[in-house]
């Protein structure tokens, strides 16, 4: 639709309403806010609902793998050769063979139920979210540590993986050293459900650990709930033998995935099957998924409303203006260059807080995590607990496709809003207006 200049001129002097005007300016200074508030409330729920969901897989495929091979009650035989013909399907770049089990940790009179995760040393040290903390890169590690700091800032030893391997040497996440009291060198119990006997009666295996060093992957479900010891005491431990029971495997980049899922399952055959964690955690991402779609719908509400803002004020315009748009018809003005005026207005309106909640949104989805630390601080109120959300820090991920549907439905309900306004404008007799004013 092409507006002329006149008409363009016409419509923004009509904005600058004058004093006698000043409610009409009212109504429509809160429209615009309305719209901006919406726009830009919109685009900071989905960013971090988005963000939400992204780092959750990422966490969870950065740790375990993109791809999980899982066996059978008896477990998979991970012989060198299953593993290196695994290693050689295009896209896979590593397979590493883990052996788990639910144990019970007791430290002195603290006692917690823990996943025991049995992994080759050097497999541990390839996993940035693991040992980052401990002993990464220097922006990596400060990075990782920062997630993890403690509530008084005071320094953290991490600990050291030289010893992880030996004499059963472990290496405990964050948050559980903090709720059974363990440092570095400390030496506490592991109790598994295998039972062992001996001259007083059948009792728990158990063995005497030693944390070796504490790790921060930044998700409370690992650094709260997971201990990390070498593969072959982990066996031992809980009776596995030498079968293992899972394989990760890691693959470069999401193009591979299903690739790659296909030619696992072939290798591995009857003895497991292959899944990767978006297919594992279903549920959880459709919930997510879900609770997104329904608060874009919720919020679309706040902009549908400011655009029955714009509805009142044009009316409201348009009775005031009956004099103005009676002359401009008989001096030749057509009804559509007098339905283009007040729709015009209107877009003019919800164009400008589109633009002023995309830049309001748009500053607050990027820098969402320091804004929330600087609330809690101020304020003294914990508004993302991590025991509740799973993750260190407030995620954000900004997805253009969204951002542009927002901005796009913003500015076709300005449209809609304007249409009758506008038509009623357009439809006014000319005589009728002049006896009127």
């Amino acid at each position: 639709m092409a507006f002329a200049a006149v008409e363009r001129l016409i419509a923004f002097r009509y904005l600058r309403a004058r004093r006698e005007e000043g409610f009409i300016s009212v109504i429509a200074a809160f429209s615009l806010i309305g719209i901006t508030l919406g726009v830009g409330t919109l685009i900071v729920v989905m960013s971090v609902m988005n963000g939400f969901r992204f780092e959750m897989l990422r966490q969870m495929s950065s740790i375990s793998g993109q791809l999980g091979v899982q066996g059978s009650r008896a477990g998979i035989d991970a012989t060198p050769e299953l593993l290196a013909a695994m290693t050689k399907v295009p896209g896979v770049l590593s397979a590493t063979p883990t052996a788990e089990g639910q144990v019970m940790a007791v430290a002195g009179d603290k006692v917690r139920g823990v996943v025991l995760r049995g992994v080759r040393p050097e497999d541990f040290k390839a996993r940035a979210p693991l040992s980052a903390a401990i002993e990464g890169p220097a922006e990596l590690r400060d990075r990782y540590r920062g997630l993890c700091r403690a509530d008084d800032d005071k320094p953290i030893d991490w600990g050291s993986l030289k010893d992880f391997g030996k004499d059963f040497s472990v290496v405990v996440g964050r948050r559980l050293a903090d709720l059974l009291k363990l440092k570095i060198g400390d030496t506490f119990q592991l109790v598994s459900p295998v039972e062992v006997a001996t001259p007083l009666g059948v009792v728990p295996r158990a063995v005497q650990a030693r944390v070796a060093a504490v790790f921060c992957a930044g998700m409370y479900d690992y650094d709260a709930n997971f201990v990390y010891a070498p593969l072959p005491d982990v066996q031992r431990l809980l009776n596995y033998g030498d079968m293992v029971t899972g394989i990760e495997v890691f693959v470069a980049d999401d193009a591979s995935l299903a690739g790659a899922r296909r030619q696992l399952s072939q290798i591995v055959g009857t003895q497991a099957w292959v899944f990767d964690w978006w297919q594992a955690n279903i549920g959880f991402f459709a919930a997510i998924q879900g609770q997104t779609n329904v608060m874009f719908i919720v919020l679309s509400m706040i902009v549908l409303v400011a655009a029955f803002n714009i509805v009142s004020s044009l009316v409201m315009l348009v009775r005031t203006k009956t004099a103005d748009i009676a002359i401009l018809r008989t001096m030749g003005a057509t009804r559509g260059a007098i339905m283009r005026i007040f729709l015009l207005d209107g877009m003019a309106i919800g164009g400008i807080g589109t633009l002023l909640g995309l830049a309001l949104g748009l500053a607050f989805a990027r820098n969402i995590e320091a804004i929330r630390q600087w609330l809690q601080r101020t304020f003294d109120i914990v508004l993302f607990d991590e025991t509740l959300y799973l993750l260190a820090e407030m995620p954000s991920r900004i997805e253009w496709n969204e951002i542009a549907v927002i901005a796009v439905m913003a500015l076709v309900f300005a449209l809609l809003a304007s249409l009758y306004p506008a038509a009623k404008a357009a439809r006014l007799d000319p005589v009728e207006g002049l006896h009127r004013e």
